[in-house]
């Protein structure tokens, strides 16, 4: 599992990077085309839009994988320990219900852009709208590990506090 979950983050880690360097190339090519040479390059829309969809979701995904998605830890932090615990794993459990949704919806969303195109490229809109559920699958499969070491370790409080 552990190499799997290697592979995955070098993919993901590529992905983001890729789409980080293309995203500045093209809006910076963009820019000189537009106020320098006074010629738009139309089709920098269409690869702006993907790159960055990719960059976001990919990013959102990688942030539970580094446990750093959005939370409020000031109520989490005035709570007991087991009580925090309990409350942080009631958390995971819905975000994975999310993640399912997400991906669930996302999909179906995806498959009504395969007859759409972007307005400048010949791409299929499926392309962009595939991010969706991809992070959502990519979000999950980091989230259930952390859940299972959460309830191993819950487990483990439970015994220690008897």
């Amino acid at each position: 599992m552990k190499t799997v979950t290697k592979v995955v983050d070098g993919v993901i880690k590529t992905l983001m990077a890729t789409s980080a360097f293309v995203l500045f190339l093209v809006t910076f090519l963009q820019v000189v085309f537009r106020f320098i040479l006074k010629s738009p390059l139309a089709w920098s829309q269409d690869v702006i839009r993907l790159c960055f969809t990719y960059l976001v979701f990919l990013g959102a995904a990688w942030c539970v994988r580094e446990k750093a998605h959005l939370n409020i830890d000031v109520v989490i932090s005035c709570l007991k320990p087991k009580l925090r615990a309990a409350l942080e794993l009631v958390i995971n459990i819905a975000l994975c219900g999310f993640f399912i949704f997400l991906a669930y919806y996302g999909w179906k969303f995806a498959v009504t852009g395969k007859t759409q195109l972007a307005p400048y490229l010949p791409v299929p809109m499926f392309y962009y709208y595939l991010s969706v559920p991809i992070s959502a699958v990519l979000m999950l499969y980091y989230m259930v590990p952390h859940i299972i070491g959460q309830v191993k370790n819950f487990g483990g409080a439970q015994e220690e506090g008897n």
